[in-house]
């Protein structure tokens, strides 16, 4: 795993400690849990280390919120693990459910830096991204792209094609929160943070009616496709009217 570390971390052997005074606080969504993206293994939690963190200092004080950009499965070792409900990390970020790994000096953020190089983690970075649409909009929109890279650089391999193709599905699966039918580049909004992501398997319920019924679920399929009054011409029309 080769990640570079803030000033607060340290490497010990194979492990990664947190090496500072007060503590570290990593904030894990209750989401990662229900799709297996976090889970407990033995003493030590597995997670997938897309995940927000802070710092707090020895007076309580806590810093901004970081990004611990890790995009693959390794193990931790926090000193204690409280719940949080319903919160908000950013004011654009959705109300959700925490839980939050507590470290203090000494405890492995890490327990080991030679992780396995594995197609699952790969699996699973598309399953969050793309398949259930969690992405967490405490990411940069403008940056979104680069994690695809990291991820499989991560576990030994590369998709072999450009930045720009994921910026192309990136553009379609994350929408303006205020109106879930316009893609966030036309909402007009500077704020990078204020998107909400959606699965790729919604995506052609939002075009027309006819593209919302390749849906794979056809009865949910045939409710969106009677919600949506966008008249918008696709190959598919032509071929269901016999055109």
């Amino acid at each position: 795993m080769a990640t570079r570390f803030p000033s607060f971390i340290s490497k010990k052997g194979d492990s990664v400690i947190y090496d500072d005074t007060g503590e570290m606080d990593i904030f894990v969504p209750e989401k990662y849990f229900d799709l297996r993206m976090a889970f407990s293994a033995g003493k030590y939690m597995n997670v997938f280390g897309l995940l927000n963190y802070c710092i707090i200092d020895k007076d309580g004080k806590k810093s901004g919120l970081k990004l611990l950009n890790i995009p693959t499965r390794f193990l931790t070792l926090p000193f204690k693990i409280d719940k949080l409900k319903s919160v908000k990390l950013l004011p654009t970020s959705k109300v959700q459910d925490y839980r939050i790994f507590r470290y203090k000096k000494g405890d492995m953020v890490i327990v080991e830096t030679k992780v396995p190089e594995e197609i699952e983690n790969v699996e699973d970075f598309i399953n969050l991204f793309i398949i259930t649409g969690n992405i967490p909009n405490t990411i940069s929109y403008d940056r979104l792209q680069e994690f695809f890279i990291d991820n499989i650089a991560a576990n030994g391999n590369s998709y072999s094609i450009s930045l720009q193709m994921f910026g192309i599905m990136l553009s379609e699966l994350c929408r303006d929160p205020k109106n879930i039918n316009r893609p966030f580049r036309l909402s007009g909004s500077n704020d990078m943070n204020n998107y909400n992501s959606i699965s790729v398997k919604a995506v052609s319920k939002l075009i027309n009616a006819y593209t919302a019924l390749t849906s794979e679920n056809f009865t949910d399929a045939a409710v969106h496709a009677m919600m949506n009054d966008k008249v918008v011409e696709s190959p598919l029309e032509r071929v269901m009217i016999g055109d």
